[in-house]
C-alpha cells in the first residue's frame, strides 16, 4: 500500500509518503523524500524501520500529524499549542540572540550549541523548553517547556509537584519569562499550557518543578498551579 498526502508548510506544498512496504519507504528515505510507516497487525517492524514516524491506521494521519512529520523532515519548529496571547513552538536558530541575551539556563552559548539541542532534545524526546511569542507582537517573550528530571542535591532548591493521576511519566516544568514581559501573566498562561500539553499528549502524570527557596514569586505561581512541597 502506498499513499502520497500533501501538507503546505510555510506556503510550500511537501508530499509525504505513507506506505507499508519496506522497498518503498527505503526509496524514498534515500530520495530525500518525507515519509510515515504504516504498520499492519502481525507485521514486523523491521519491514517499517525506515520510517521515523509509524502509525496503525490511516485515520491517525491527521493534518497536524503529517504538519509535524513534514517539519521534523525539513527541520522546521513544530508548533505546539496556543494560548489567548501566546503561540508556544519549538526554539531554532533564529532565537538566538533573545535566547543568549536574557540567559535562559540551558548553557546554549552559540547558535551551534542551540540548533545540536533542538536537534537532538526534539527529535529524540519530542519535548523540550520551549519558545513563547507574543502573538499581537510576534516578538519572543521567554521560554518553558519540560525535561526529563536530573538528580540534584541542594539545600537552596524547593521541589514542588503537581499530581494529575493519570500517566506514569514524570517532568520537569520550567519556564523563564524576559524582564521586559513580566508582571503580565505570560509564566502562568504558558506553564497552564505546558501542562495540559504534558498530560493530554505526553501522558505526564507527574510534573516537578525546582525552585531557588528565595525565589518566592516563582513559588506563588508554582502554588497558583497546584504544586505542592513533596517529601
Amino acid at each position: 500500500m502506498q499513499e502520497i498526502r500533501t501538507v503546505t508548510v510555510n506556503r510550500r506544498e511537501i508530499p509525504v509518503l505513507i506506505s507499508d512496504e519496506k522497498e518503498a519507504l527505503l526509496a524514498a528515505k534515500t530520495a530525500g523524500r518525507a515519509i510515515v510507516g504504516l504498520w499492519r497487525p502481525g507485521q514486523e517492524m523491521e519491514e517499517i524501520s525506515a520510517a521515523r514516524y509509524v502509525v496503525e491506521n490511516l485515520a491517525d494521519v491527521t493534518e497536524e500529524f503529517l504538519d509535524r512529520v513534514a517539519r521534523r523532515h525539513l527541520g522546521l519548529p513544530w508548533h505546539i499549542c496556543e494560548t489567548e496571547r501566546l503561540v508556544i513552538r519549538e526554539m531554532f536558530a533564529d532565537d538566538f540572540d533573545e535566547v543568549w541575551t536574557n540567559q535562559i539556563g540551558l548553557g546554549l552559548n552559540s547558535v551551534e550549541e542551540l540548533q545540536a539541542y533542538t536537534k537532538n532534545q526534539y527529535v529524540f524526546y519530542e519535548f523540550g523548553i520551549w519558545a513563547l511569542v507574543e502573538k499581537e507582537s510576534g516578538e519572543l517573550v521567554g521560554v518553558a517547556g519540560l525535561k526529563v528530571p536530573e538528580e540534584i542535591e541542594s539545600d537552596h532548591v524547593d521541589e514542588l509537584v503537581l499530581d494529575v493521576g493519570m500517566g506514569r511519566e514524570t517532568l520537569e516544568l520550567g519556564y523563564h519569562i524576559f524582564s521586559r514581559f513580566r508582571r503580565k501573566g505570560y509564566a502562568k498562561e504558558a506553564c497552564e499550557a505546558v501542562i495540559r500539553y504534558g498530560v493530554c499528549e505526553l501522558g505526564v502524570g507527574q510534573f516537578l518543578v525546582r525552585i531557588d527557596k528565595e525565589n518566592i514569586v516563582s513559588k506563588r505561581l508554582a502554588e497558583g498551579l497546584g504544586f505542592f512541597a513533596g517529601n
